[in-house]
């Protein structure tokens, strides 16, 4: 059952007053400001980096060890969301990983369209490298639409014959935007956050009339026989919660070690809802032990 923490951000997401008609500034205002509200863990350092001409924070909570490295691709449906915001999750990312978390600060949509997000990802991965991150000690991260291009990342790298990073993590993410056709009706969820709608005009905004089936723009079709391990954690109460579980099938029968955590109850995103809730903290845990054998090194 879920927590009174977690129902109390269910109750203040089914009753925050909206814009009646936000403007795309209000949206992402609104959304930052969600996220700005926490405070990253006590002691972290946080520095500004430019990985040619792409915004990059490096945020290192106390203890991390400097050799280990989680590139995170923050949630926002490719549209909202900064890496700003995202200093307080990326602490506690840092924190339980024992890892510097870099948060790629990627064009968004609708200014920049597919594959405009990606390019900037795999440029900061490359830009990792080259300063002398060991891909045996990175791994790549994400949540929401930043989970599924997480998980694009890691197919594109292989791809492209480049090291492979030592695994990748989704948080409730967002990987077919190409919207299957046994997608819930979104008038059988009771997702506080998503509605099918929603999410087809961030999908439409990130496109611009590109193939949504499109590998190069859907992990759910990429090819994925070179990727590293992964580990999926997921709502049942998520609207996105199948993507989950259909990749981690598709991943699993192209020989992928996956890991697919399944919480009963719980919405969106919610590892990202500060540090106060016990399903973000158990979440986490399990992302320190995912990732502490695979990125300590040979």
């Amino acid at each position: 059952m879920p927590s009174p923490q977690h129902e109390a951000i269910v109750h203040y997401l089914m009753n925050a007053q909206a814009p009646a008609d936000p403007t795309l500034a209000e949206l992402r205002e609104g959304y930052d400001q969600n996220l700005l509200a926490f405070t990253p863990v006590e002691g972290t350092t946080v520095s500004t980096e430019s990985a040619d001409g792409i915004r990059v924070d490096l945020v290192t909570a106390p203890g991390a060890d400097p050799e280990r490295h989680v590139l995170f691709v923050h949630g926002g449906g490719f549209v909202l969301g900064s890496a700003e915001a995202y200093r307080e999750f990326a602490s506690r990312i840092s924190a339980a990983t024992k890892a510097r978390v870099a948060v790629v600060d990627y064009r968004r949509a609708p200014e920049a369209t597919a594959p405009a997000a990606l390019d900037d990802c795999l440029a900061a991965y490359r830009w990792l490298l080259a300063r002398g991150a060991d891909a045996a000690r990175t791994a790549l991260a994400g949540d929401s639409g930043g989970g599924g291009l997480a998980l694009l990342l890691a197919a594109r790298i292989a791809a492209a014959g480049l090291p492979v990073p030592a695994a990748v993590v989704a948080f409730s993410p967002w990987i077919d935007i190409s919207f299957r056709p046994d997608m819930p009706d979104e008038r059988e969820s009771d997702d506080p956050m998503l509605t099918v709608a929603y999410l087809r005009w961030l999908a439409a905004s990130y496109l611009a009339g590109a193939a949504a089936d499109d590998p190069a723009n859907n992990a759910l079709f990429a090819d994925l026989a070179g990727l590293p391990p992964v580990l999926l954690q997921t709502g049942t109460r998520d609207l996105t919660h199948q993507d989950s579980v259909v990749f981690a099938k598709r991943a699993e029968e192209a020989g992928v070690e996956v890991v697919l955590d399944v919480y009963p109850e719980l919405i969106h995103d919610w590892p990202a809802f500060g540090p106060d809730l016990p399903e973000g903290q158990e979440a986490l845990a399990r992302v320190g032990d995912f990732l502490g054998k695979r990125l300590a090194g040979s």
